[in-house]
């Protein structure tokens, strides 16, 4: 009998430092899951007002696209601002589809298309420029690309965008292509072969994102 009083007398004892020893461990869970809650919040938070800041340099990038194409003594380009508003919410709706993807973008005076290409980057697109048809297929023969952009007008002595993409078409006819020009009659209609042809900026983004919308991401075998 006395055994078993000086027994729970121990128990006792110890219950205090037992209590405070789950006492302890709960405070720590939930000061971890209010630390972690905080960070991911934060991390969030950031994510947010990173992506906001993104979005401020590509419409910022789209509006000098647009500026050089109404400047332009050849183009004079004029787009609604309902049409720019369009864009750029399509852009903020979508522009993840847009993500390491690859262009191709052939033109024989690739320094024309400086504010298109940093457009492009911006967007987290990656672009490659070439300036002859022969370029272009040993391009394509070391790695995937998504689309080919083209132009049509080439330089004395050189096949026109036409010709151009049948040529490439013979070697990689699944390969979508748009043609972005100029000068360009609607009345003319799109070349055989091409998805589209455009001489507006944002025409052209919104044909690059009816392509990427409508093929699966890239994944990458290791």
């Amino acid at each position: 009998m006395l055994e078993n009083q000086n027994f729970w007398l121990e128990i006792v004892k110890i219950i205090p430092s037992f209590l405070w020893v789950i006492g302890a461990f709960i405070a720590l869970f939930l000061w971890y899951d209010l630390h972690s809650r905080q960070t991911l919040a934060g991390y969030y938070a950031q994510q947010v007002q990173d992506t906001a800041s993104d979005l401020r340099y590509v419409e910022r990038a789209f509006e000098d696209v647009l500026k050089v194409a109404h400047k332009n003594p050849h183009w004079h380009v004029e787009v609604a601002d309902s049409d720019k508003t369009q864009m750029v919410q399509r852009l903020r709706r979508n522009r993840d589809v847009l993500r390491e993807r690859r262009v191709l973008w052939l033109d024989d005076r690739p320094d024309t298309l400086a504010n298109e290409i940093r457009l492009f980057q911006q967007l987290g697109v990656e672009v490659e420029t070439v300036t002859a048809v022969g370029d272009a297929l040993g391009h394509l023969r070391m790695g995937h690309f998504d689309l080919l952009i083209s132009d049509i007008a080439r330089s004395e002595g050189q096949s026109n965008g036409l010709a151009t993409l049948q040529t490439l078409h013979d070697h990689h006819p699944t390969l979508p292509a748009l043609f972005y020009v100029g000068n360009f009659n609607v009345q003319d209609g799109v070349p055989l072969g091409a998805f589209g042809i455009t001489n507006r900026p944002d025409e052209l983004l919104h044909l690059v994102l009816d392509i990427v919308e409508r093929k699966p991401p890239r994944i990458e075998i290791l």
